[in-house]
C-alpha cells in the first residue's frame, strides 16, 4: 500500500486509514481482531480510532479503543502501526455538553492510553470545537501532552477553517507545534450541511479546500464512504431515511448514473471513493470502515488503484459545488 507523509510529522501513513467506529459493537471482537489482521497483512498501517466509540452501545466506555489495545498487545506490533484517536467528545447522551477544556483534555489522553495499552498515541485529535475556549488553552494542553510524551503530534476534527487560523496563528507566536491534521468529512458524495448541526460535525467547504491548499495541511477524511450510499442504491438496497435526508439529490443521482456505467466497465465504487480524496493537491487519506471481510477486501484493492483525471473530472463535474480545483 502507498504511504501519505503528514505534513511537518515524521508519520508516513497507508493511503487508506482502517476505521474502527463500529469495533467491539457493530463488529465483534473476533471480527475486529480479523479486519486489523487482513489490513496490516495487506501493508495498512494507520487506524482511526477515539474514546468515544461505541460509548452508544458499551456498558464500559472506550471499546473501540480496547479492542485495539487488546489486538496490538496480542500482536506485539505497537511500533508498526500508526495510531490516531480523538477526545473531548460531548457526552452520547447531550451534544450540547462542551468538553473541550484544557483539563479535559489531559483527562481524555490518559483515558485512551490505558485502553489502547500504550505509552504514546502518534496523532491526537480535538473530536469538536468549542469556540469560547481560548483556542490558546486548548495549545497549550496538548503541548504539554507532546512534552510529556503521551502524544506525537496532535490536530483537530469538525473545527471551523476560522478557528483554524487561529490555532495556526497561536502556534507560530508562541513557538508551538500545532495541528498537523485536521479530520473532516470530505466525500464524492453531496451531503446536506443541515443534516449535521445536531452532531456538530463538519464536511469540507471551499474556505476549508483553499486553507489546505495553501498551507499543505494534511487531511484525513471522515465518512469518505456516505454511509455506502452510492453501493447501496446501485444495489437496489433500502436507505434509511437518515441517509435520504442528508444525500438524496440531483447531484448524487448525476454521480450515481456515472458510476453505473462505470461499474459495469469493470471498476467498484472505491476505487472513485478513495481517488477522489487523494486527488486533492495536499496530503488526504480516506478514512473507511468496513462491515465485512469481503469487503474489506475489496476495499484494499481499491486503496490505491489509479483511476484517470478524466473519470474523476467528469464525477466531480455532477457535483453541486465545484470547489476542488
Amino acid at each position: 500500500m502507498d504511504r501519505v507523509k503528514i505534513t511537518n510529522t515524521e508519520l508516513e501513513t497507508a493511503s487508506l486509514s482502517l476505521g474502527t467506529v463500529g469495533f467491539g459493537t457493530a463488529r465483534s471482537r473476533e471480527e475486529a481482531f480479523e479486519q486489523m489482521d487482513l489490513y496490516t497483512d495487506e501493508g495498512g498501517n494507520f487506524l482511526d480510532t477515539a474514546l468515544v466509540y461505541g460509548d452508544w452501545a458499551c456498558d464500559e466506555a472506550g471499546c473501540s479503543e480496547r479492542v485495539i489495545g487488546e489486538w496490538m498487545a496480542r500482536k506485539k506490533n505497537r511500533s508498526e502501526i500508526i495510531l490516531s484517536t480523538k477526545g473531548c467528545h460531548p457526552p452520547i447522551d447531550d451534544m450540547n455538553v462542551s468538553r473541550v477544556r484544557g483539563r479535559l483534555i489531559h483527562e481524555d489522553v490518559e483515558k485512551s492510553l490505558r485502553n489502547l495499552r500504550t505509552d504514546y498515541i502518534d496523532l491526537y485529535f480535538l473530536h469538536r470545537d468549542d469556540e469560547s475556549v481560548c483556542v490558546g488553552e486548548l495549545l497549550e494542553a496538548l503541548e504539554e501532552e507532546v512534552r510529556k510524551g503521551n502524544i506525537r503530534y496532535y490536530g483537530c476534527s469538525n473545527w471551523s477553517t476560522g478557528r483554524i487560523r487561529q490555532a495556526a496563528e497561536y502556534a507560530a507566536a508562541h513557538g508551538l507545534q500545532g495541528f498537523s491534521c485536521n479530520q473532516v468529512m470530505f466525500s464524492l458524495a453531496d451531503i446536506d450541511p443541515e443534516t449535521l448541526s445536531a452532531t456538530r460535525m463538519m464536511a469540507l467547504d471551499e474556505e476549508g479546500y483553499q486553507y489546505h491548499r495553501e498551507t499543505g495541511m494534511a487531511l484525513m477524511a471522515y465518512m469518505c464512504q456516505a454511509g455506502g450510499y452510492f453501493y447501496k442504491r446501485l444495489a437496489g438496497r433500502p436507505l434509511s431515511e437518515g441517509a435520504r435526508r442528508q444525500y438524496d439529490c440531483p447531484s448524487n443521482d448525476r454521480i450515481l448514473e456515472k458510476l453505473e456505467k462505470l461499474t459495469r466497465e469493470g471498476w467498484d465504487v472505491n476505487d472513485f471513493i478513495y481517488a477522489f480524496v487523494r486527488q486533492v493537491p495536499f496530503p488526504a487519506i480516506p478514512i473507511a470502515a468496513f462491515g465485512s471481510r469481503s469487503q474489506l477486501e475489496q476495499g484494499l484493492k481499491s486503496a490505491d488503484r489509479k483511476v484517470p483525471d478524466v473519470l474523476l473530472r467528469e464525477l466531480a463535474e455532477c457535483k453541486q459545488r465545484q470547489i476542488y480545483r
